[in-house]
């Protein structure tokens, strides 16, 4: 092998060590109440996924929603979520996770018998871009109309 090629190679080496580090991206924390029209949701899945389009990358954060309307995301099992701008996703619980009213077609109620319109349960459609910021702590309540 060259001496070139040898440079090459230890390039490569270096450069794959220093991409690599501990495997794990930094996360900032994130939590906040998810509201619709006003009341905070009841339960249900809050979702944040980077957003390529403003210089997001990296693995999606999520968290249950509680019965007051409040969240904490987290990656995988490790709280938080990667700094920089995230389309956001809320969907309303899946039944068996809350009671069993219904309203339009077999859709799950939430408390006082309300859904969510589906366009929150897609991250083009749900009007939610929000900034998670490195080094802070992030408190981002979500208001749906």
């Amino acid at each position: 092998m060259g001496t070139a090629s040898a440079r090459g190679w230890v390039g490569l080496a270096l450069l794959a060590l220093v991409g690599c580090g501990s495997g794990e991206s930094k996360l900032a924390a994130v939590q906040g109440r998810v509201f619709y029209r006003g009341q905070p949701v009841p339960g249900g899945t809050i979702v944040f996924v980077p957003d390529p389009e403003r210089g997001g990358g990296g693995p999606l954060a999520a968290s249950e929603i509680s019965a007051d309307g409040t969240y904490t995301l987290h990656t995988g099992t490790r709280p938080g979520a990667v700094p920089g701008w995230h389309r956001v996703t809320v969907a309303h619980p899946v039944r068996g996770q809350t009671p069993a009213n219904s309203t339009r077609q077999g859709e799950p109620a939430l408390a006082g018998g309300w859904t969510l319109p589906r366009r929150f349960s897609h991250p083009d459609q749900s009007g939610q871009v929000h900034e998670v910021k490195a080094g802070t702590q992030n408190v981002i309540d979500i208001k749906l109309e």
